[in-house]
């Protein structure tokens, strides 16, 4: 799941996220040349909430250069700082894919979603974070020209030409029939700028005689 798109001069592109865990965690276990990883996007800006629509959970702003971004919260979004018409969001968003063969037998991997709220300098601060996990397998592999056909698990074959340096090294290390992980983790960060959170305080004064008065009593 990609929270973010950013639409300038018609073209649409997904952009977000991180690391895959998964694939991190992979790294300890198997042949560096069985794992791969590369970062996609990674971009940092500050745009105007234009319009919120709190039943489909999309968010559509507009960034300093006049480009429209919809971010869509997912059904966790609750937990999220509520943002308004008008409020004036810091936004970073990049994404990272991996891939890596599976062992035989090994369970398939699963999406995750995941958000976080809190604070930057009194600022309401959120985070969404989605690990798209599939198994696709390998149906034909040529690492010359960086094209790879797979078949997903729903039987459809896709054809593509790999363009992250960091998988194309994957790709002499499969072959026909390998069945293959892929992860694309999505993150988004962003602080509403135009607002503060101030912590409740309670303070309490005594005159000098009520506090000479309760010193004694707990004498």
């Amino acid at each position: 799941m990609s929270f973010l798109s950013v639409c300038r001069s018609g073209v649409a592109v997904c952009g977000i996220v991180a690391a895959a865990s998964s694939v991190c965690v992979a790294m300890n276990v198997l042949p560096s040349s069985a794992v791969a990883q590369s970062i996609v996007a990674h971009q940092v800006t500050t745009a105007v909430v234009e319009t919120t629509d709190n039943q489909t959970g999309e968010i559509l702003l507009r960034d300093q250069d006049g480009g429209l971004i919809t971010l869509e919260l997912p059904e966790k979004g609750a937990k999220l700082p509520k943002v308004e018409a008008g409020d004036t969001l810091s936004l970073s968003f990049f994404q990272t894919i991996g891939a890596r063969i599976a062992q035989p037998g090994s369970p398939v991997p699963e999406s995750t979603v995941s958000t976080a709220r809190g604070l930057v300098w009194q600022h309401p601060h959120g985070m969404l974070v989605s690990f798209h996990r599939m198994r696709v397998q390998i149906v034909a592999v040529n690492p010359r020209t960086n094209v790879v056909t797979f078949r997903k698990s729903n039987g459809q074959t896709q054809t593509v030409t790999v363009q992250q340096p960091g998988i194309q090294a994957l790709l002499s290390s499969l072959k026909t029939g390998d069945d293959v992980d892929v992860t694309t983790m999505d993150a988004v960060t962003y602080t509403v700028l135009n607002r503060v959170v101030t912590p409740s305080t309670k303070v309490e004064e005594n005159t000098a005689a009520q506090a000479s008065s309760d010193s004694a009593a707990k004498k």
